[in-house]
């Protein structure tokens, strides 16, 4: 899993590209981790060049999603494939986080909630 980190203003954009598998989880708990110890409270994951998500793997999302949240943040998902909104529906949590087709669309929704 390789993650871009792009600041843009307040709104930290992370670009995931790989599997959010056993290793990939890890890497993205980390990168979450490092936008909270950074004070960037206000993330936009982009999944457009994900492929697989494990469950373990929306644990790490949803939990992240949370410490954003308890500090004033938020954390909007992008470029979600029809697999990984499936894995969202059957395990519950398509109401917990908000989807966008576009990186773009995400970002000007960060904005317009900060």
């Amino acid at each position: 899993m390789n993650i871009e980190r792009l600041e843009n203003g307040a709104i930290t954009v992370l670009r995931l590209d790989g599997d959010i598998d056993e290793d990939g989880q890890n890497v993205l708990r980390m990168r979450l981790m490092e936008c909270l110890k950074d004070q960037r409270f206000h993330v936009v994951v982009n999944m457009s060049d994900v492929k697989f998500v494990s469950y373990m793997g929306v644990g790490v999302l949803v939990e992240r999603l949370r410490q954003l949240r308890s500090q004033g943040g938020d954390l909007k998902l992008s470029g979600v494939n029809l697999y990984t909104q499936r894995l969202f529906r059957m395990v519950g949590v398509t109401k917990v986080f908000e989807i966008f087709e576009s990186e773009s669309q995400a970002v000007q929704a960060c904005r317009e909630a900060a």
